[in-house]
């Protein structure tokens, strides 16, 4: 098995196809209520679907933010100050709260992807009419606003998919990629648009997504006819991104005509051959009912064949996350 590994120059990111694991959930925006999904990177899959509309709070045309903080998966609206808490393994929910603003703020402006950053969450906040200008907002992990930024005089500016990769945010509007500049007068955003190639002439940018394990950056995009997942390489210096194709994920499970204006990456946990998040006898049948294929599923070494090094990867993390 062989890795190929990122390198990060001081003023590039460069990223490459790397042993992928672990998980991407993407929002689905453009239905009533919209759903939520879970791309497989192990397998390659879209394996699970979530329907917060189903658990009593304000009907949403897109759930999204999807932010991992090391124990919980925050879903947010788009029309709504609720945010809630899942589990970020299968998406079960945990819990909700909102932020503490006045709700006069959805009438001008959507809340799209997020992050979580220095224990703050991040938001895009395109606004509703284009001439106003696009908000990246800040708040603590239980709904209190910190900070918030606007682009004053650059209304191309609405942020839609939004990560911070180390020291540096990274935004995409509908057609492009931005670095977020800070400049000294308080409470503006500035940003600075990266030559973006590898993308299909039509499709809308959505959400930015990094795993910060193998240090890849992960975007999503769609036309019309589907959605697709990439991996991007980006050049600070010369203020380029290289996509290439991760995965067509509208052949994979997810919807055509639904635009992933979110996405948020969770690690796998080792040994967990089922997705649940917890190691139990569960993966452990889960390798031993394919024992001897080449079942992507059991296959948690990817070596290409389920064998006693599979077995031995659930027995070394037995209890894990239990």
């Amino acid at each position: 098995m062989h890795r190929r590994m990122l390198c990060l120059g001081l003023g590039a990111l460069l990223l490459t196809n790397v042993f992928a694991n672990g998980y991407l959930w993407l929002s689905g925006a453009g239905e009533m209520p919209a759903r939520v999904f879970r791309y497989n990177l192990r397998t390659g899959q879209v394996d699970r679907v979530v329907e917060p509309g189903r658990w009593g709070f304000v009907q949403s045309s897109d759930y999204n933010l999807l932010a991992y903080d090391g124990n919980d998966l925050y879903v947010g609206l788009e029309n709504d100050r609720t945010l809630l808490r899942l589990n970020p393994y299968t998406g079960a929910f945990r819990s909700a709260f909102g932020y503490r603003m006045c709700n006069c703020f959805y009438g001008h402006h959507w809340m799209k992807d997020g992050t979580i950053h220095n224990g703050e969450i991040w938001r895009a906040a395109p606004a509703r009419d284009p001439s106003s200008p696009g908000i990246l907002f800040v708040s603590d992990t239980a709904g209190e606003p910190t900070n918030a930024f606007y682009a004053l005089n650059r209304p191309d500016l609405q942020p839609i998919g939004l990560e911070w990769v180390g020291g540096v945010l990274l935004i995409t509007t509908a057609n492009g990629l931005h670095r977020v500049n800070f400049p000294d007068e308080p409470l503006v955003f500035d940003a600075v648009q990266y030559a973006l190639s590898g993308i299909p002439s039509g499709h809308t940018l959505g959400g930015l997504a990094y795993d910060f394990v193998n240090s890849v950056l992960y975007m999503a995009s769609a036309d019309s006819n589907g959605a697709m997942l990439w991996r991007l390489q980006v050049d600070h210096d010369a203020q380029t991104a290289t996509a290439t194709l991760a995965d067509n994920l509208t052949l994979k499970g997810y919807p055509a005509g639904r635009q992933p204006t979110a996405l948020g990456w969770v690690p796998a946990r080792a040994g967990d051959a089922n997705d649940d998040g917890c190691v139990d006898d569960a993966d452990l049948l889960t390798v031993l009912f394919s024992f001897g294929s080449s079942s992507a599923q059991a296959d948690l070494t990817r070596d290409g064949i389920v064998d006693d090094a599979d077995l031995l990867e659930v027995l070394f993390h037995f209890g894990s996350g239990c």
